[in-house]
């Protein structure tokens, strides 16, 4: 009941005017930075922090959480009309989201993934605010093995993403997570495969690598056919899906707001694994999972109502231990720190206020994105209506200011075409490129991760199994793995326990 009462109290604080106008415009900001490459709403939120110097802590929040919950849902908004991710999470809405557009469905995958975002997002906004005290003391249990845990299955649904080809999917994962390497060592500092290039020193951002292979490699394609590639465009128009449509897709919604809540209260999981792990098991659990890749629509629903759902899930270390759970609340304990407000348990009692204002205004920041996110992706939907070497031309100027944004640095133009050149090349080959840009962003995050473990933990590699929630969690990665390579399997163990019940019946 109190929580109830600090909830409404927060919900009123939330819609004075300063506050409401405020959340919007982040709202605003981060649905738009979300949807251009390279910008991405982490770099907005970084940009937007010296804004909130002259705010108050519970409008700094409220502007930082509506560009939070913004920027995930914006980054799909390029990665369904022109198929480049404005997000790390939004690489697996690509694969379907993309596929539909080019069906001439661009309106109906972008309205389906902007209800499945809001409905992830208020699903983890629910669990921030009646689960976050609770969580603490299960969080406390939390270290180096339990992050490279949920990493690792991040990196072992690969091969539940791989269609036919599951060899040929790790191996582009290994050229990944090679390619991620590059750089100096984390832990020892000595520079690897640098090949004495001091530009390689800081090795190669997932960010420029992400953009060459879709955005460019895109480019190539349509140019090489000669034809527009985006299915019907004139048609591109917002348009609420029906009920009996949205009812249909509700076990898909659902898994994947489960599973985002899930790994988003895991420190250091994120929206990318949340959504990697949502996608490979809705291809696992689905009828149609052999379809996969082809517009299939539960399989866009499922990861993006994922990555939406870590928002609020992130934000339970956070504000319960003062623990990050991603670069977004990083930016947001930032803000916190500034305004001298020091986050944890004793938060919830010293600064109730501000804690259940968070909460609501996170709440409406989900439901006002439906709103905000129609009205953005309205405007992205006109490239789909230019000639094709117009689109062309934007798109690689976008690439190359998104690339060089990323470090401001030259050198990663140059990649960012390299990759694009190699992407066209992988695709022809019919070489998978989404499992390269797995290992790209997972690989460098499980090497720290392992790295530190072996480090805390005297180098034994068992800590992984017998601390109980890594242990879990790897325990999950190998029924993943086993469920992944073998056909049917889950249809077999249910025949043999009907069967074996009939005996004994």
């Amino acid at each position: 009941m109190d929580t109830l009462i600090n909830l409404f109290h927060g919900l009123l604080a939330a819609l004075e005017p300063m506050n409401f106008g405020i959340m919007l415009i982040g709202l605003a900001v981060g649905t738009i930075a979300g949807a251009l490459p390279g910008i991405s709403f982490v770099n907005a939120m970084a940009m937007a922090l010296p804004f909130t110097y002259a705010m108050t802590p519970v409008s700094a929040m409220v502007f930082l959480g509506g560009i939070y919950a913004g920027g995930v849902f914006g980054g799909s908004i390029s990665a369904i009309l022109i198929n480049i991710p404005g997000t790390p999470a939004s690489l697996p809405t690509c694969w379907e989201g993309f596929s539909m557009t080019k069906r001439g469905e661009a309106s109906r995958a972008l309205m389906l993934a902007l209800l499945a975002s809001a409905l992830g997002g208020i699903a983890s906004a629910l669990l921030l605010t009646f689960g976050a005290p609770p969580f603490a003391e299960i969080a406390l249990t939390f270290d180096q093995p339990e992050f490279f845990a949920a990493t690792f299955l991040g990196l072992i649904s690969v091969i539940a993403i791989a269609k036919e080809a599951p060899a040929v999917s790790m191996v582009s994962l290994f050229c990944g997570i090679l390619i991620g390497t590059v750089g100096v060592d984390p832990l020892y500092g000595m520079p690897r495969l640098t090949f004495g290039l001091p530009a390689l020193q800081n090795g190669i951002d997932f960010v420029v690598v992400m953009i060459g292979l879709f955005a460019l490699t895109e480019v190539l394609e349509m140019l090489g056919k000669r034809g527009h590639g985006q299915g019907d465009a004139k048609n591109v128009r917002m348009r609420l899906p029906s009920l009996k449509d949205l009812w249909a897709l509700r076990a898909p919604a659902m898994r994947g707001t489960a599973i985002g809540c899930l790994l988003g209260t895991v420190p250091g999981a994120g929206a990318t694994v949340g959504a990697v792990v949502a996608y490979g098991i809705e291809k696992q659990v689905s009828p149609r999972g052999h379809e996969f890749g082809t517009g299939v629509e539960a399989g866009l629903v499922a990861p993006e109502a994922a990555n939406s759902a870590t928002t609020g899930a992130a934000m339970i270390p956070l504000l319960t231990l003062g623990i990050p759970g991603s670069a977004a609340t990083a930016i947001m304990l930032a803000a916190l720190v500034l305004h001298g407000i020091t986050p944890g348990p004793l938060l919830f009692t010293t600064q109730t206020d501000l804690v259940y204002t968070v909460f609501a205004s996170l709440i409406l920041a989900n439901l006002f994105m439906i709103g905000a996110g129609m009205l953005v992706a309205r405007g992205f939907a006109t490239l789909m209506k230019v000639p094709p070497t117009v689109l062309g031309a934007f798109i690689v100027v976008l690439s190359v200011v998104g690339a060089y944004g990323v470090r401001n640095n030259i050198i990663d133009v140059y990649i960012c075409l390299g990759f694009g050149v190699l992407g066209y090349v992988m695709k022809h080959f019919s070489f998978p490129s989404a499992p390269l840009v797995l290992g790209v962003i997972l690989g460098p995050l499980a090497e720290r991760y392992f790295m530190t473990s072996m480090a805390n933990y005297d180098n034994d590699p068992t800590i992984f199994l017998t601390r109980p929630i890594s242990g879990s969690i790897m325990a999950f990665s190998l029924v993943f793995v086993i469920w992944a390579l073998v056909p049917g399997i889950g249809g077999k163990v249910l025949k043999l326990f009907a069967r074996r019940n009939k005996l004994t019946a």
